[in-house]
């Protein structure tokens, strides 16, 4: 099985290639208000059409249309993600995408160990450095697809995107994963072996970074409107959220790692197929807990698992999460939940909340698997 992986590199300073950045962000900006069009985006095909002839300057062709591209794609991920773009994006980060093929296009890597790439003073060959733990995958690359490199602090970073093999999940023995605000990850496996990691100590340091930036925002508003310097307290809010995002990152890899290695090597690892929908007004309760399950990375979790996974031959599959918390996972009947204990009044079955759900997310998968639909709808 081929899938697709990303690694980070750290590329040599070079005066052409960061004016190769300056002028790929230079057409972004130049395409951005096109491709805005008064609120209604255009496509990739249409703003190649209108723009294409003024923005061919310093870049070679492909270049170009790359930057065509990226421009339309931003407009279409902000549509798709239901925030459409209300004035035109200014492409602030000094980045530029190249691509890699058969015949090296815009950039390869050379035999000699070093990278070929096209820049605006001419094709070059640089030095670039691969973090320890990404040589595994760099080595093991069946091919590369692409390279973006970002210019971070004064340093030329890469993000090179390639290609591995990897064996073919087995998936023949089930591990259900109960995914919980404050019980971050339950697994129960077939034997009934119970793998428990809470999120406490991460969702309380999230809450406290929460409140300081509550308490900065207030006042960053109380300033603006007093007509004073601000960028001290947007400096700290900046911080803060970028702090809490490697946290929140960093915990969800760390318990992938724990889980996949608890797994046995012929595992599936079921999960429900969690959707919270976002509205845009609550009132009383309902605010407090849309806060709660905003807060809860149910999907950056699902994301560290799958992709851990993926590496060492694990299936990972979703089913309904419909009434998986409220049902006996011994009689099927509905029982009571009480925070983290579960009660059943038909059969007297008592269990930890969580590890009840686990077990029936588990036997959910089984008894679909066993009828031949693999379906993730309650009617199912």
């Amino acid at each position: 099985m081929k899938i697709q992986r990303t690694i980070s590199l750290l590329i040599e300073q070079d005066t052409d290639l960061r004016n190769t950045l300056v002028e790929f962000n230079h057409i972004q900006r130049k395409l951005s208000s096109v491709c805005f069009n008064s609120g209604k985006p255009l496509s990739a095909l249409p703003l190649h059409k209108k723009c294409y002839d003024s923005v061919k300057e310093t870049l070679n062709s492909q270049m170009t249309c790359t930057a065509i591209r990226l421009v339309a794609g931003a407009y279409s991920s902000a549509k798709q993600n239901k925030r459409p773009a209300k004035k035109p994006f200014n492409f602030k980060r000094k980045t530029a995408l190249f691509l890699i093929g058969n015949r090296g296009r815009d950039a390869s890597f050379h035999r000699s160990g070093k990278l070929s790439i096209w820049t605006v003073g001419g094709r070059k060959k640089l030095e670039y450095t691969i973090p320890e733990f990404c040589k595994t995958t760099f080595d093991y690359a069946i091919s590369y697809d692409s390279l973006n490199i970002i210019e971070t602090n004064g340093k030329l970073q890469g993000r090179l995107c390639l290609t591995i093999e990897v064996p073919e999940p087995v998936s023949a023995s089930p591990v259900g994963v109960d995914l919980n605000e404050t019980n971050a990850v339950v697994a129960v496996d077939k034997d009934n072996n119970v793998f428990f990691r809470t999120g406490s100590k991460t969702k309380i340091l999230n809450r406290r970074t929460r409140k300081t930036k509550r308490r900065l925002q207030k006042k960053l508003a109380s300033q603006k409107a007093e007509g004073k310097n601000t960028s001290s307290v947007v400096r700290v809010l900046k911080r803060l959220g970028k702090k809490e995002n490697r946290r929140t990152l960093d915990f969800a890899r760390v318990v992938a790692k724990e889980l996949c290695n608890w797994a046995a090597d012929n595992s599936v690892i079921v999960f429900e197929d969690l959707k919270f929908k976002q509205q845009n007004k609550y009132d009383g309760k309902k605010k407090s807990t849309h806060r709660k399950l905003s807060a809860f990375p149910h999907s950056l979790i699902r994301q560290c698992v799958t992709n851990r996974a993926e590496l060492i031959g694990i299936g990972v599959e979703k089913v309904s999460p419909y009434n998986t918390s409220q049902i006996c996972s011994k009689c099927g009947l509905i029982g009571n939940r009480k925070r983290h204990k579960f009660s059943c009044p038909h059969c007297n079955f008592e269990e930890h909340a969580d590890i009840n759900a686990a077990v029936n997310i588990r036997n959910r998968f089984t008894s679909l698997r066993a009828s031949g639909v693999l379906s993730i709808t309650p009617e199912a």
